[in-house]
């Protein structure tokens, strides 16, 4: 699977929103709207995060990557948001991160699902990329970010 082909510019949200699930549902709105997920998205998302919080301190920044079950997904895609906003610690229920950027998978089989955390953890950990995410000022400048660290560690792996 080729994290690359599951972002676009039309899935990259920046929001005024602060509350998490508003934030939850304006990003799974731009799925929809692109047609990548089922309308049953919006809640099957909303519901998984707060069963199973998705936010990580990586130490530097907080991030999360909510997600639900193939099942509500047309399309595999990743939608991206760069915002500040308080998510529950994954492992937690009750610990607080600022979240500053968010993954929200749609992915259709679940055997893509690790393949593709593996991918974005690898990318969160390099912080140049994750600066660049963080400072971005249009969708242009978020995707030029993605691409540049998945060709770079594509090239070192080859």
């Amino acid at each position: 699977m080729n994290i690359q082909e599951l972002i676009s510019e039309d899935l990259v949200v920046f929001s005024h929103q602060s509350v998490k699930n508003s934030l939850l549902e304006e990003i799974a709105d731009v799925l929809y709207a692109n047609h990548k997920v089922k309308k049953t998205f919006k809640e099957a998302v909303i519901t998984r995060e707060e069963r199973f919080p998705t936010g990580l301190d990586t130490g530097n920044f907080g991030i999360a990557i909510p997600h639900t079950d193939g099942i509500h997904v047309n399309k595999p895609a990743i939608a991206i948001l760069s915002k500040k906003v308080p998510f529950i610690q994954m492992g937690s229920s009750d610990e607080i991160v600022q979240v500053e950027v968010i993954f929200m998978l749609a992915l259709n089989k679940a055997e893509n699902q690790l393949e593709a955390l593996q991918a974005l953890i690898a990318l969160i950990q390099d912080k140049e990329t994750i600066r660049y995410l963080k400072n971005a000022k249009d969708a242009h400048q978020v995707i030029q970010a993605v691409d540049r660290f998945f060709e770079h560690s594509s090239s070192l792996s080859n």
